[in-house]
């Protein structure tokens, strides 16, 4: 860790917590110990130890925005509670200069009962205002939350995007100097999660020291001057935004059991039973989940998946604009009178972003039979330096639908090189842009 100065210093930061398996253990935890004192009996503990945090240290300087990321459970949302001083830490230290405002838990330090109204002036009290720079305020806070007449009904009537709203509002007018944000801005609607990143940006102009917890690897990249990856409880990373980012996304795919480009199926005695269809219907296909009696038949299976690059060999990392094969083998058990594919694009956090079916692109393919078979997608790389994640699915159409027989949720990923001076997110849309003039000037040379 530095040794520079920071608005937000954090030494061997650890946080556990006492879980006990019954409300017995509780109990007993409570008056054995001075039982067995008094009877000279070594001490017991009924309880075993869980660690939220172990031995986090990290700083944030002035102005700087760091974003927290890393899979539910893994102590984000603890780190950020014990560095507005809602928890108390079982080690270490925590250390924050200045005013801290923060959007922790949705609709946290607002009174259900309180109007909007109320709870505006409550919550910016709590922060440090006095009454009057409340109501010199109240205006424009009611501005920016935008939820009408609601202002003055009890916050329990409010919708979860409301509360965000207001809480949000709140906390941006009272003139912070560390902001800190847990994943409440993902409850909110999209234009609203927008208009509050502008005033993100706007806040990291004004020197604001920013705490940004998010899943979206986009966000981190683009709104976060670098970012902190948290595994079960462990700082596993502290760096720049984009290392991060891969650390974590090689690390979800590992977790699904990801070894490389190359994905097999597991081998079964006898003939394999379809995947189970998701609970969530997010398939490679785009059409709805056949049903139960026809999911049940064993027509075929995806046995394995190859991603090739231009070159035809097998590839992890392409350029943008790069063409890619995905090569997969089929097992065929019965014949099939009108196979349909489908194919699907993520990012590592779980975000469709592109996806469509042999149907939808009007493919005329010819009847399966019974045996081994090779196909190929021929998809080109139009994206922008990232990780992207395929599914694959295989079925068949019936009665004008296409009824899923197959799907692999992982069936490889592949790499997007970065290109200087390109942007950064999912897409690649080749940005121009022209000076005053440009066009005109353009079309009189022709």
């Amino acid at each position: 860790m530095s040794s520079e100065p920071g608005v937000i210093v954090v030494e061997g930061l650890s946080k556990a917590y006492q879980v006990y398996a019954t409300p017995r253990a509780r109990l007993q935890q409570f008056v054995m110990p001075r039982l067995r004192r008094l009877l000279g009996l070594a001490p017991r503990d009924y309880f075993r130890d869980f660690h939220a945090l172990r031995d986090i240290s990290l700083r944030v300087g002035r102005g700087e925005t760091v974003g927290v990321i890393g899979r539910n459970g893994s102590g984000k949302s603890t780190l950020l509670q014990l560095i507005c001083g809602t928890l108390t830490p079982s080690a270490g230290r925590v250390a924050v200069q200045g005013r801290v405002a923060a959007l922790l838990e949705l609709g946290s330090g607002f009174n259900p009962e309180f109007s909007g109204r109320e709870n505006v002036f409550l919550n910016a009290a709590l922060l440090g205002l006095s009454r009057r720079e409340i109501e010199a305020r109240y205006d424009e806070i009611v501005r920016f939350a935008d939820i009408g007449e609601f202002i003055d009904q009890p916050v329990k009537t409010y919708s979860s995007g409301m509360v965000v709203r207001l809480a949000f509002s709140v906390a941006i007018h009272v003139g912070p100097d560390v902001l800190v944000v847990d994943e409440a801005l993902s409850v909110g609607d999209t234009a609203f999660q927008q208009k509050c990143l502008q005033r993100i940006r706007r806040m990291q102009d004004e020197g604001v020291s920013i705490l940004l917890v998010t899943h979206s690897t986009n966000t981190l990249i683009e709104y976060c001057d670098r970012g902190v990856y948290l595994r079960r409880g462990r700082l596993v990373m502290d760096g720049p935004c984009r290392e991060v980012v891969k650390a974590y996304g090689d690390d979800l795919l590992a977790e699904e059991g990801a070894i490389g480009v190359i994905v097999a199926a597991e081998p079964e005695p006898g003939p394999p039973s379809p995947s189970p269809s998701p609970s969530v219907a997010t398939p490679a296909d785009t059409a709805p989940p056949a049903p139960p009696a026809q999911e049940a038949r064993a027509v075929l299976q995806i046995e394995r998946v190859a991603l090739l690059g231009p070159d035809g060999r097998p590839a992890a990392a392409l350029r943008s604009g790069d063409v890619l094969e995905v090569e997969l083998e089929l097992q065929v058990f019965e014949p099939v009178a009108e196979p349909c594919f489908g194919v699907q694009i993520s990012s590592t956090d779980g975000i469709v972003l592109w996806s469509a079916t042999t149907q939808q692109l009007a493919c005329a393919l010819p009847p399966l039979g019974p045996g081994r078979q090779v196909f190929r997608w021929r998809l080109q790389a139009a994206f922008s330096g990232n990780r992207y994640v395929l599914a694959l699915g295989a079925g068949e159409i019936v009665g004008g639908e296409y009824k899923r027989r197959h799907r692999l949720d992982y069936a490889g990923h592949f790499d997007v090189m970065p290109e200087p001076r390109s942007g950064s997110g999912w897409l690649a849309p080749r940005p121009e842009f022209l000076a005053a003039g440009a066009s005109a000037e353009a079309g009189h040379g022709g």
